[in-house]
């Protein structure tokens, strides 16, 4: 029984190895590029992985929060960190304005609490550091364009499908 156990947790180290690699290998910008304009204009990154939410019920936080030195709605881009299909466009009550891209390895990229967005439409193709829209403070309330109930800043979620169930990986490594 022992040596059972022993195979099974080395079975599933293995696939969880897999799963990260594939969200990794699509990986190719990070969300917020660098200004060129204004070094004060930069972006604090929140380890908040798997920690107490409880806006809509308690749930973990499946993702990342790159928080912005200035709390200025639209003011800092977000871009694509993969090459992808817009899955996904719209109010959400928990992540306001956001975007899903799915990549060709399966995985699937949420950008949340956006301000407004670039000129895509769910269908597009984007590329690795194409502008999806901008930072901002969007969500936590079911009524749309509800704004101001926390700091700006883009919330970023990875996801992979594994035996018919969405597994949210770690963003941060």
């Amino acid at each position: 029984c022992e040596r059972k156990k022993t195979w099974e947790q080395k079975k599933a180290w293995n696939t969880y190895l897999k799963i990260n690699q594939a969200i990794w290998d699509d990986v190719k910008y990070f969300p917020v590029p660098e200004s060129t304009t204004d070094e004060d204009a930069t972006v604090v990154f929140e380890n908040g992985w798997m920690k107490e939410r409880n806006y809509g019920g308690i749930r973990g936080h499946e993702g990342c929060d790159l928080m912005a030195k200035k709390d200025v709605p639209g003011y800092y881009p977000v871009v694509s960190m993969t090459d992808g299909v817009v899955s996904q466009k719209g109010w959400l009550a928990l992540g306001g304005y956001r975007l899903g891209i799915e990549t060709e390895n399966g995985a699937y990229f949420y950008y949340a609490h956006l301000d407004s967005y670039a000129e895509v439409e769910v269908g597009d193709y984007v590329h690795a550091g194409d502008l999806l829209g901008y930072m901002g403070d969007t969500g936590f309330r079911k009524k749309e364009g509800t704004t101001g109930n926390f700091p700006v800043h883009p919330h970023v979620g990875s996801y992979l499908a594994l035996n018919g169930n969405e597994n949210s990986v770690k963003p941060t490594p």
